[in-house]
């Protein structure tokens, strides 16, 4: 029983520790506003990034089309990175245009 309890104690410490390890650290290189919507998409934190989002200035769909986040576009950058991504993902692709398409067959008028 003894044994039990330590394997199980080791193997929740070691996987505690690889999934630190794995974690990844980003750090700013400049206050833009760009800049610190990825920090915050990063962060996971979805008020705080609806909070960003709304004092930067910038609408939602300019964010979703034009910000980039060390090059990749903020939905992939969230995907990979952040701490939340299926909540965040939610978040900002309300900025996302989803059209809606009809087509008229004019040969059958």
């Amino acid at each position: 029983m003894k044994l039990m309890t330590k394997i199980l104690t080791t193997s929740a410490i070691t996987l505690t520790f690889a999934g630190i390890a794995n974690a990844a650290t980003f750090t700013a290189n400049d206050h833009s506003p760009a800049t610190q919507l990825c920090m915050k998409a990063a962060s996971g934190n979805l008020a705080a990034f609806a909070s960003a989002v709304k004092s930067s200035g910038y609408s939602k769909q300019f964010v979703v089309y034009n910000i980039k986040c060390n090059d990749k576009n903020i939905t992939d950058f969230v995907a990979q990175h952040s701490q939340s991504p299926e909540k965040m993902l939610k978040l900002i692709n309300q900025g996302r245009h989803f059209g809606k398409v009809s087509i008229t067959d004019i040969a059958a008028l």
